[in-house]
């Protein structure tokens, strides 16, 4: 499974949106004038970039990806709201890898959230005085 930076491109095109407001969304960091080319020369993104690429797409990450993976996707559709359901056939080294990304990005939330919550503690303190 490959991170495919043409694959995201091409989905910023056919939205109609503008590399422009890609890398302002996905990069704020970044500033100038960014083009198409410069979506597809970023080939190995970290996770929370990929993160807000399928963000702004408003489409889930696995889109952003190639798999040689099959799923079947099951949908029920009520009350206006669509509910699906994947059923992943895959090799155990993949879901392995996997399942060690989510939890790296769960460890980094969880820090993340704790020095927040410290933070709060510290800011707490200081308005009692």
């Amino acid at each position: 499974m490959a991170y495919n930076s043409e694959k995201v491109s091409r989905l910023v095109r056919s939205k109609g949106l503008k590399a422009k407001d890609f890398f302002a969304f996905v990069y704020p960091e970044r500033s100038g004038n960014a083009s198409f080319h410069d979506i597809e020369s970023n080939t190995n993104p970290k996770a929370d970039t990929i993160e807000r690429i399928a963000n702004f797409l408003q489409c889930p990450i696995d889109d952003l990806f190639d798999r040689e993976t099959k799923y079947a996707t099951n949908q029920v559709t009520g009350d206006n709201n669509t509910v699906s359901s994947y059923n992943v056939t895959a090799d155990p080294e993949v879901l392995a890898a996997t399942n060690r990304h989510l939890r790296d990005v769960i460890e980094r939330q969880d820090k993340t959230i704790a020095e927040l919550n410290h933070r709060i503690d510290q800011l707490i303190e200081l308005a009692k005085r």
